[in-house]
């Protein structure tokens, strides 16, 4: 085996190894603004940010895999099954530490459209926001809430997990954790807000 056929061995190697470590704990976020009860953070993504404000057990830059769902296949196979283009960048992780509710991932799609995002066919149970699209749906053992929302130059998704290991007939402790993040604290982001609780039938 020559040098060069080496080298190249070894750069393989090590792209896979990284590959296999990559994981969706995104750890870059930016100190959070005082908003009294709650906390308010600039959730930045391409030259863009949104202002999200959040409830008081949501953490962030610290990893606490008991408190974490998922694992890569999973997050895998929810971002290419429901959409093929793949995402820009990711800019949010974030869990509570409270068991029942959520694990939340954000992504961005550069250059794409709702409409594009809508023709992907997602399921039957998308609910229009205006500026935005939810859907509810299952992915393995995962109840997903898939929210998209348009930007300057393309779509942010926001990907909410529940814990499976939870008693929760019908979802109904995950969605209402869901519904007063979106759409109670950070209703101000859509141009029809909803309320999932009457909204949907599950």
């Amino acid at each position: 085996m020559n040098k060069k056929n080496s080298i190249f061995i070894v750069i393989l190697l090590f792209s896979l190894i990284l590959q296999s470590c990559k994981n969706y704990y995104f750890l870059k976020h930016t100190p959070s603004i005082d908003g009294g009860t709650y906390a308010v953070h600039n959730l930045k993504f391409s030259d863009e940010n949104i202002q999200f404000t959040m409830y008081g057990d949501y953490v962030y830059n610290k990893i606490n895999k008991k408190l974490i769902y998922f694992n890569k296949k999973d997050i895998d196979n929810i971002l290419k099954s429901h959409v093929e283009k793949p995402f820009t960048e990711q800019f949010l992780f974030m869990y509570t530490f409270i068991g029942p509710y959520n694990n939340l991932l954000g992504f961005y799609y550069e250059n794409i459209t709702l409409e594009e995002i809508k023709k992907y066919n997602i399921n039957n149970q998308e609910t229009d926001l205006g500026n935005g699209i939810l859907y509810t749906y299952n992915s393995g053992k995962f109840n997903v809430i898939d929210i998209f929302r348009k930007s300057d130059k393309g779509v942010v998704r926001f990907i909410n997990i529940n814990n499976p290991k939870e008693t929760d007939p019908n979802y109904k402790k995950f969605h209402r954790e869901v519904n007063g993040l979106f759409f109670d604290l950070n209703k101000n982001l859509w141009d029809n807000p909803i309320n999932l609780n009457n909204d949907h039938a599950y």
